[in-house]
Protein backbone atom coordinates (compact mmCIF):
# COMPACT_ATOMS: atom_id res chain seq x y z
CA UNK A 1 0.00 0.00 0.00
CA UNK A 2 1.63 3.56 -0.99
CA UNK A 3 2.69 5.59 1.82
CA UNK A 4 0.22 8.39 1.13
CA UNK A 5 -2.87 5.67 1.85
CA UNK A 6 -1.31 4.16 4.98
CA UNK A 7 -3.02 4.87 8.29
CA UNK A 8 -0.59 4.76 11.18
CA UNK A 9 -3.01 2.32 12.51
CA UNK A 10 -2.13 0.08 9.93
CA UNK A 11 0.50 -2.49 9.41
CA UNK A 12 3.10 -2.25 6.31
CA UNK A 13 3.83 -5.66 4.44
CA UNK A 14 7.14 -6.01 2.54
CA UNK A 15 7.13 -6.94 -1.51
CA UNK A 16 9.70 -9.63 -0.86
CA UNK A 17 12.21 -10.59 2.47
CA UNK A 18 15.35 -12.67 1.77
CA UNK A 19 16.41 -14.34 5.03
CA UNK A 20 20.04 -15.43 5.45
CA UNK A 21 22.06 -16.79 8.21
CA UNK A 22 24.43 -13.62 8.23
CA UNK A 23 24.25 -10.03 9.50
CA UNK A 24 24.22 -7.81 6.32
CA UNK A 25 25.70 -4.50 7.19
CA UNK A 26 25.89 -3.26 3.03
CA UNK A 27 23.83 -3.15 0.12
CA UNK A 28 24.08 -1.52 -3.07
CA UNK A 29 22.37 -1.77 -6.60
CA UNK A 30 23.78 -2.62 -9.80
CA UNK A 31 20.45 -2.92 -12.03
CA UNK A 32 18.61 -5.98 -11.18
CA UNK A 33 21.38 -7.03 -9.21
CA UNK A 34 21.53 -6.49 -5.37
CA UNK A 35 25.12 -6.48 -3.90
CA UNK A 36 25.19 -7.08 -0.13
CA UNK A 37 28.50 -6.65 2.30
CA UNK A 38 27.95 -9.05 5.73
CA UNK A 39 29.65 -8.88 9.27
CA UNK A 40 32.15 -11.40 8.74
CA UNK A 41 33.75 -9.62 5.50
CA UNK A 42 31.87 -11.63 2.51
CA UNK A 43 30.14 -9.78 -0.36
CA UNK A 44 26.97 -11.53 -2.38
CA UNK A 45 25.30 -11.17 -5.31
CA UNK A 46 21.50 -11.41 -5.42
CA UNK A 47 20.00 -11.41 -8.93
CA UNK A 48 16.14 -9.38 -7.54
CA UNK A 49 14.13 -10.57 -10.73
CA UNK A 50 14.11 -14.39 -9.41
CA UNK A 51 15.51 -13.41 -5.73
CA UNK A 52 17.76 -15.86 -5.63
CA UNK A 53 21.47 -15.39 -4.61
CA UNK A 54 23.95 -15.72 -7.85
CA UNK A 55 27.75 -15.27 -6.28
CA UNK A 56 29.60 -14.98 -3.44
CA UNK A 57 32.88 -14.30 -2.10
CA UNK A 58 35.12 -13.43 0.66
CA UNK A 59 36.03 -9.63 0.46
CA UNK A 60 37.57 -8.62 3.69
CA UNK A 61 39.21 -9.92 6.80
CA UNK A 62 36.70 -7.94 9.33
CA UNK A 63 33.04 -6.48 8.47
CA UNK A 64 31.99 -4.71 5.23
CA UNK A 65 31.34 -1.12 5.74
CA UNK A 66 30.23 0.47 2.55
CA UNK A 67 29.53 -0.98 -0.93
CA UNK A 68 28.83 1.26 -4.37
CA UNK A 69 28.54 0.05 -7.89
CA UNK A 70 30.19 0.91 -10.70
CA UNK A 71 29.33 2.61 -13.95
CA UNK A 72 32.39 0.04 -15.45
CA UNK A 73 30.50 -2.59 -13.89
CA UNK A 74 32.54 -3.47 -11.23
CA UNK A 75 32.50 -3.01 -7.32
CA UNK A 76 34.12 -0.68 -4.47
CA UNK A 77 34.06 -1.80 -1.17
CA UNK A 78 35.14 -1.19 1.79
CA UNK A 79 35.98 -3.27 5.13
CA UNK A 80 36.48 -2.61 8.28
CA UNK A 81 39.74 -3.75 9.03
CA UNK A 82 40.90 -0.86 6.98
CA UNK A 83 40.52 -2.17 3.34
CA UNK A 84 39.36 -0.84 -0.01
CA UNK A 85 39.27 -3.01 -3.25
CA UNK A 86 37.57 -3.05 -6.68
CA UNK A 87 35.58 -6.03 -7.92
CA UNK A 88 34.73 -7.41 -11.05
CA UNK A 89 33.05 -10.94 -11.47
CA UNK A 90 33.82 -11.67 -8.18
CA UNK A 91 37.92 -11.00 -8.67
CA UNK A 92 39.65 -8.35 -6.84
CA UNK A 93 41.13 -5.55 -9.45
CA UNK A 94 42.98 -3.41 -6.95
CA UNK A 95 42.82 -3.12 -3.34
CA UNK A 96 44.28 -0.65 -0.58
CA UNK A 97 44.94 -0.08 2.93
CA UNK A 98 43.64 2.81 4.69
CA UNK A 99 43.85 3.80 8.38
CA UNK A 100 40.01 4.07 8.62
CA UNK A 101 38.64 1.42 11.18
CA UNK A 102 36.04 3.52 12.60
CA UNK A 103 32.31 3.49 11.95
CA UNK A 104 32.67 6.34 8.32
CA UNK A 105 31.13 4.44 5.67
CA UNK A 106 33.10 5.67 2.45
CA UNK A 107 31.19 7.72 -0.51
CA UNK A 108 31.98 8.12 -4.21
CA UNK A 109 32.39 11.30 -5.54
CA UNK A 110 29.19 11.91 -8.50
CA UNK A 111 31.91 11.02 -11.42
CA UNK A 112 33.28 8.18 -9.83
CA UNK A 113 37.06 9.27 -10.23
CA UNK A 114 37.92 10.11 -6.31
CA UNK A 115 36.02 8.47 -2.76
CA UNK A 116 36.58 9.83 0.53
CA UNK A 117 36.64 8.24 3.93
CA UNK A 118 36.93 8.65 7.26
CA UNK A 119 40.24 7.83 8.95
CA UNK A 120 41.81 7.05 12.58
CA UNK A 121 43.71 10.42 13.01
CA UNK A 122 41.27 12.72 14.75
CA UNK A 123 39.00 14.98 12.34
CA UNK A 124 41.12 13.78 9.43
CA UNK A 125 39.48 12.74 6.24
CA UNK A 126 41.44 10.98 2.63
CA UNK A 127 40.59 11.62 -0.69
CA UNK A 128 41.56 8.40 -2.63
CA UNK A 129 41.80 8.11 -6.48
CA UNK A 130 38.55 5.83 -7.43
CA UNK A 131 40.71 3.90 -10.01
CA UNK A 132 44.21 3.80 -8.79
CA UNK A 133 43.21 3.59 -5.41
CA UNK A 134 45.68 5.57 -3.58
CA UNK A 135 45.76 8.31 -1.25
CA UNK A 136 45.08 11.92 -3.12
CA UNK A 137 45.28 13.84 -0.10
CA UNK A 138 44.31 13.91 3.76
CA UNK A 139 42.61 17.09 5.09
CA UNK A 140 40.64 17.98 8.53
CA UNK A 141 38.54 20.85 9.48
CA UNK A 142 39.58 23.83 11.40
CA UNK A 143 39.86 23.74 15.50
CA UNK A 144 40.18 20.17 14.69
CA UNK A 145 40.96 19.05 18.42
CA UNK A 146 37.69 19.59 19.09
CA UNK A 147 35.62 17.75 16.15
CA UNK A 148 36.26 14.15 17.13
CA UNK A 149 35.84 11.52 14.91
CA UNK A 150 34.12 12.02 11.40
CA UNK A 151 31.42 10.00 11.54
CA UNK A 152 29.48 9.88 8.21
CA UNK A 153 30.15 11.43 4.56
CA UNK A 154 28.45 12.15 1.45
CA UNK A 155 29.27 13.76 -1.70
CA UNK A 156 27.20 15.76 -3.81
CA UNK A 157 28.89 17.52 -6.95
CA UNK A 158 31.93 19.64 -5.86
CA UNK A 159 31.14 19.62 -2.19
CA UNK A 160 32.19 16.58 0.60
CA UNK A 161 30.08 16.99 3.71
CA UNK A 162 31.13 15.67 6.44
CA UNK A 163 29.42 14.90 10.03
CA UNK A 164 31.42 15.02 13.33
CA UNK A 165 31.71 13.34 16.92
CA UNK A 166 30.85 16.97 18.12
CA UNK A 167 27.54 17.55 16.46
CA UNK A 168 29.43 19.57 13.64
CA UNK A 169 28.54 19.54 9.70
CA UNK A 170 31.67 20.59 7.82
CA UNK A 171 31.54 21.44 3.79
CA UNK A 172 35.11 21.47 1.50
CA UNK A 173 34.84 22.19 -2.07
CA UNK A 174 37.07 19.21 -3.60
CA UNK A 175 38.37 20.83 -6.28
CA UNK A 176 40.22 22.97 -3.51
CA UNK A 177 40.62 20.57 0.01
CA UNK A 178 42.73 22.45 1.75
CA UNK A 179 39.97 25.21 3.09
CA UNK A 180 36.86 24.75 4.37
CA UNK A 181 33.44 26.31 3.12
CA UNK A 182 30.88 26.12 5.89
CA UNK A 183 31.04 24.93 9.22
CA UNK A 184 27.13 24.37 11.29
CA UNK A 185 26.97 22.62 14.86
CA UNK A 186 23.24 20.68 13.61
CA UNK A 187 23.52 18.03 16.87
CA UNK A 188 24.33 17.54 20.27
CA UNK A 189 25.76 14.67 19.85
CA UNK A 190 27.42 12.50 16.74
CA UNK A 191 26.11 13.19 13.48
CA UNK A 192 25.67 9.45 12.73
CA UNK A 193 24.27 10.03 9.05
CA UNK A 194 23.49 12.74 6.55
CA UNK A 195 22.21 12.83 2.82
CA UNK A 196 22.06 15.78 0.89
CA UNK A 197 19.63 17.15 -2.31
CA UNK A 198 18.64 20.54 -3.81
CA UNK A 199 20.44 22.44 -1.02
CA UNK A 200 19.19 20.59 1.93
CA UNK A 201 21.14 18.47 4.22
CA UNK A 202 19.26 16.00 6.66
CA UNK A 203 21.16 14.38 9.25
CA UNK A 204 20.36 12.75 13.02
CA UNK A 205 22.02 11.90 15.75
CA UNK A 206 21.32 9.75 19.06
CA UNK A 207 20.10 13.16 20.47
CA UNK A 208 16.68 11.55 18.92
CA UNK A 209 16.21 13.82 16.26
CA UNK A 210 16.64 14.69 12.39
CA UNK A 211 17.24 17.84 11.72
CA UNK A 212 17.17 19.45 7.95
CA UNK A 213 19.65 22.57 7.03
CA UNK A 214 19.10 24.74 4.29
CA UNK A 215 22.04 26.13 2.27
CA UNK A 216 22.01 29.36 -0.19
CA UNK A 217 24.38 30.39 -1.85
CA UNK A 218 25.26 33.36 -3.50
CA UNK A 219 27.70 35.00 -5.85
CA UNK A 220 26.85 33.04 -8.17
CA UNK A 221 23.16 31.75 -10.20
CA UNK A 222 22.36 28.09 -8.38
CA UNK A 223 20.33 25.65 -10.03
CA UNK A 224 19.88 23.99 -6.67
CA UNK A 225 18.41 27.44 -5.41
CA UNK A 226 15.56 26.47 -2.74
CA UNK A 227 11.59 26.52 -3.52
CA UNK A 228 8.84 26.50 -1.09
CA UNK A 229 10.57 26.04 1.89
CA UNK A 230 8.18 26.38 4.80
CA UNK A 231 7.52 28.74 7.19
CA UNK A 232 9.50 28.17 10.81
CA UNK A 233 7.28 30.10 12.90
CA UNK A 234 9.10 28.88 16.31
CA UNK A 235 12.51 28.90 14.97
CA UNK A 236 14.95 32.00 14.07
CA UNK A 237 15.16 32.75 10.14
CA UNK A 238 18.59 34.24 10.88
CA UNK A 239 21.81 32.60 9.13
CA UNK A 240 23.78 30.89 11.43
CA UNK A 241 27.51 32.62 12.87
CA UNK A 242 28.97 29.33 10.69
CA UNK A 243 30.37 30.65 7.85
CA UNK A 244 33.83 30.09 8.30
CA UNK A 245 35.21 30.84 4.88
CA UNK A 246 34.32 30.92 1.03
CA UNK A 247 35.96 29.01 -2.00
CA UNK A 248 37.35 30.99 -5.27
CA UNK A 249 36.31 29.33 -8.27
CA UNK A 250 38.49 30.94 -12.02
CA UNK A 251 35.07 33.21 -12.99
CA UNK A 252 33.58 34.26 -9.38
CA UNK A 253 33.60 34.34 -5.70
CA UNK A 254 31.13 31.82 -3.77
CA UNK A 255 29.94 32.52 -0.45
CA UNK A 256 27.54 29.59 0.81
CA UNK A 257 25.29 29.68 4.37
CA UNK A 258 23.56 28.06 6.39
CA UNK A 259 20.08 28.66 7.86
CA UNK A 260 19.69 27.54 11.59
CA UNK A 261 18.41 23.54 11.32
CA UNK A 262 14.74 22.79 11.44
CA UNK A 263 13.71 19.87 13.72
CA UNK A 264 11.65 17.04 14.15
CA UNK A 265 11.76 15.33 17.17
CA UNK A 266 12.13 11.03 17.19
CA UNK A 267 10.21 8.61 19.76
CA UNK A 268 13.87 6.69 19.32
CA UNK A 269 17.48 7.33 19.28
CA UNK A 270 17.82 8.53 16.05
CA UNK A 271 18.26 7.16 12.74
CA UNK A 272 21.30 4.66 11.65
CA UNK A 273 20.75 5.94 7.86
CA UNK A 274 18.91 8.79 6.01
CA UNK A 275 18.39 8.02 2.23
CA UNK A 276 16.74 10.85 0.28
CA UNK A 277 14.98 9.52 -2.80
CA UNK A 278 16.49 10.27 -5.92
CA UNK A 279 13.60 12.96 -7.19
CA UNK A 280 14.13 15.04 -4.25
CA UNK A 281 10.39 14.75 -2.67
CA UNK A 282 10.46 12.25 -0.05
CA UNK A 283 13.00 10.96 2.73
CA UNK A 284 13.34 7.68 4.24
CA UNK A 285 14.86 7.47 8.00
CA UNK A 286 15.44 4.11 9.64
CA UNK A 287 15.52 3.90 12.81
CA UNK A 288 17.97 2.36 15.93
CA UNK A 289 14.85 0.95 17.17
CA UNK A 290 14.32 -0.92 13.11
CA UNK A 291 11.40 1.36 12.83
CA UNK A 292 11.60 2.82 9.13
CA UNK A 293 9.84 6.40 8.54
CA UNK A 294 8.59 8.26 5.73
CA UNK A 295 8.56 11.99 5.42
CA UNK A 296 8.05 14.58 3.21
CA UNK A 297 10.90 16.85 2.41
CA UNK A 298 8.69 19.79 1.43
CA UNK A 299 6.64 19.79 4.34
CA UNK A 300 9.11 17.95 6.80
CA UNK A 301 5.62 15.93 7.66
CA UNK A 302 5.97 12.24 8.71
CA UNK A 303 4.03 10.46 5.98
CA UNK A 304 4.44 6.58 7.33
CA UNK A 305 6.44 4.10 9.81
CA UNK A 306 6.29 1.14 9.67
CA UNK A 307 7.76 -1.77 11.71
CA UNK A 308 10.96 -3.00 9.12
CA UNK A 309 13.23 -4.90 11.18
CA UNK A 310 11.88 -4.47 14.58
CA UNK A 311 12.71 -4.68 17.40
CA UNK A 312 16.41 -5.15 15.57
CA UNK A 313 18.57 -2.08 13.90
CA UNK A 314 18.25 -1.28 10.29
CA UNK A 315 21.93 -1.51 9.29
CA UNK A 316 21.89 -0.05 5.82
CA UNK A 317 19.19 1.43 3.06
CA UNK A 318 19.60 2.01 -0.44
CA UNK A 319 16.35 4.16 -2.40
CA UNK A 320 15.45 4.27 -6.25
CA UNK A 321 12.30 5.27 -8.32
CA UNK A 322 9.66 4.25 -5.67
CA UNK A 323 11.35 1.68 -3.92
CA UNK A 324 13.02 1.07 -0.39
CA UNK A 325 15.45 -2.11 0.57
CA UNK A 326 16.91 -2.57 4.12
CA UNK A 327 18.54 -4.21 5.78
CA UNK A 328 18.73 -5.20 9.29
CA UNK A 329 20.52 -6.99 12.23
CA UNK A 330 17.79 -9.55 12.27
CA UNK A 331 19.67 -11.44 9.06
CA UNK A 332 16.89 -10.04 6.50
CA UNK A 333 16.78 -8.02 3.51
CA UNK A 334 13.22 -6.30 3.08
CA UNK A 335 12.33 -5.01 -0.33
CA UNK A 336 9.26 -2.15 0.59
CA UNK A 337 6.90 -0.14 -2.28
CA UNK A 338 6.23 3.49 -1.49
CA UNK A 339 4.15 5.85 -3.33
Amino acid sequence: MPFSQLEMTEVARPDYVIRGESIVTSLCRQNTILVTGSEEGNIKLYDTQIMRPTASWIAHKAQVMGLKALDSGGVMSQGREGGLALWKEGQCVRSCSVPSTGFCRFALSDDQRHCFLGLDEKSKVACVDAVKLNVVKTFQPADFNRKGMCWSLTVRGNYVYLGYESGHIVLFDRRNLSTQVLEVKVHDEIVTTLDVRDNKIISSSPDSTIKITSLTTEGIASDNSLQDTPSKTNQPNSPLEAIVGSLNSSSSKEKISAETPYTIPLKCQGSSQIRIRPDGKLFAASGWDGGLRLYSVKKYKLLGLIEAHCPETITDMITFDNRIICSGRDCKISFWTFY
